[in-house]
């Protein structure tokens, strides 16, 4: 009987596109990119033009979709507007439309839709919508279910987030991303004023040129009292913007913290180390700054690492002193991935990171590029009695040589492994096959050499 009716519903696709429509792939792209339970259908990249929409919208089965992504479809005003027309929405719980064409305009025809009352999340990054459109979509009625809204890199500027943060839509949202949306330091100071977004758990603010000034003032506020995830990427925060995070009460529930290239310095690292309210963090990503080894010292030394489960201290030039220091954290028990790329650790920093005997539940190491790892720190990991948790070790474009390539062959202790990177190590067709033949590596998955 299911047989059967796969057969039925391929004869309902091909009469209704034979029938209506003007691309004649239409149907065959929809049955190839449409879920086997029918309730979701991908058509990121299939370039369609309005009249394959208005066709598309017409198509009854379209109405039993839960999820539907349009992403780079080529989708404009126009053809949103004949989806919004119709119910095609009405059963729908995720909607993407990244990636296209879509204006203010394009969001007045979607305000006008009847079918989005089971909507949760809604993906518009990457299109062209400015402030108005931001400030028609806070206006929607019937996306009383919406949880999570995707906004990045649009051009709301200030005053499209002052019209979401003052928004019911605004108020009812838990995720939202505003990355590269043109917030600057006005718009955190309308967050600011604003009245307290308390569902909000999520929020990324990165790419926004976003100063220690706007930061000051957001932290000063309780406008988000449940925040979890906080990402800061690419900024201008400096140790400023830093430092009044920390002294703020509004990130007491913070667990997630990124911040590449902030301009934070050790000033911001010993301020988030002395802090008494950013307590409870399971993620600290702090990728790109200029932390220093004094900064990682006052980090490792600090309280506040004992729930840090995951740590990215890549490129902020810590040296074998900052290894050495994170090595001998007795805060530091609970990390599961430890990222310190491009940080000149050398053979001394490796070292002390496989003789650590607070950093045994690692998963997780990343070392690669710039670390100036030789064969010797090589060996250190491959023979540690401390390191047997890991599952994944990169040590990509380091000077491990063949003879590093080889302990790592022979080890016991990393029998382990379920990947391992060793690209641009130069090794010889010698230490390749070693590594390829290894007998003691038994659950290796995945080797990347080249």
């Amino acid at each position: 009987m299911g047989e059967a009716k796969d057969i039925d519903d391929s004869l309902d696709f091909l009469r209704y596109f034979e029938k209506y429509a003007e691309n004649p792939d239409l149907a065959t792209i929809i049955r190839e990119r449409l879920s086997s339970d029918k309730k979701s259908l991908d058509l990121l990249g299939c370039q369609l033009s309005e009249e394959d929409f208005r066709t598309f919208a017409g198509f009854n089965p379209i109405k039993s979709l839960s999820s539907l992504t349009l992403d780079q479809t080529g989708l404009n005003p126009g053809g949103l507007q004949s989806l919004s027309a119709c119910d095609c929405f009405c059963n729908l719980e995720n909607l993407s439309l990244a990636n296209n064409n879509l204006d203010d305009e394009a969001l007045f025809f979607f305000s006008k839709c009847q079918a989005l009352s089971r909507l949760k999340t809604l993906n518009l990054s990457s299109n062209e919508i400015g402030s108005l459109g931001a400030k028609v979509l806070s206006l929607t009625k019937g996306m009383g279910h919406l949880e999570q809204l995707n906004f990045s890199y649009n051009r709301l500027e200030p005053l499209g987030i002052k019209s979401l943060a003052d928004s019911e839509l605004g108020r009812q949202l838990t995720h939202i991303n505003l990355r590269d949306t043109g917030v600057d330091d006005e718009g955190l100071r309308f967050l600011a004023q604003s009245p307290p977004l308390e569902n909000i758990v999520h929020i990324d603010l990165s790419d926004n040129s976003l100063t220690g000034e706007g930061m000051e003032a957001l932290a000063r506020s309780r406008v988000f009292p449940n925040l979890k995830v906080l990402i800061l990427n690419n900024n201008h925060l400096g140790d400023d913007g830093v430092y009044a995070m920390a002294e703020s009460p509004m990130f007491e529930k913070l667990e997630t913290l990124v911040m590449h290239n902030n301009g934070l310095t050790t000033d911001s690292a010993i301020s988030f180390s002395k802090s008494k309210t950013i307590t409870r963090l399971r993620m600290l990503d702090l990728n790109n700054n200029d932390l220093r080894a004094e900064g990682v010292a006052a980090l490792a030394a600090s309280t506040n690492m004992k729930s840090v489960e995951n740590l990215d201290l890549g490129e902020n030039k810590i040296g074998q002193e900052g290894a050495k220091a994170l090595a001998q954290s007795p805060h530091c028990t609970g990390l599961k991935t430890l990222r310190l790329n491009n940080n000149s650790i050398s053979d001394p920093g490796a070292s002390a990171l496989a003789c650590s005997t607070t950093l045994t539940q690692l998963e997780s190491l990343y070392l690669e590029n710039e670390n100036w790892i030789h064969a010797q720190g090589t060996k250190a990991i491959a023979e540690s009695k401390n390191l047997v948790s890991l599952r994944r070790l990169v040590l990509a474009l380091n000077a491990i040589g063949d003879e590093g390539a080889a302990y790592l062959a022979n080890s016991q202790q990393l029998c382990g492994l379920h990947f391992l990177n060793v690209a641009g190590n130069k090794l010889s067709p010698k230490g390749e096959d070693a590594l390829q033949k290894s007998t003691a590596l038994v659950n290796l998955q995945v080797l990347e050499i080249v």
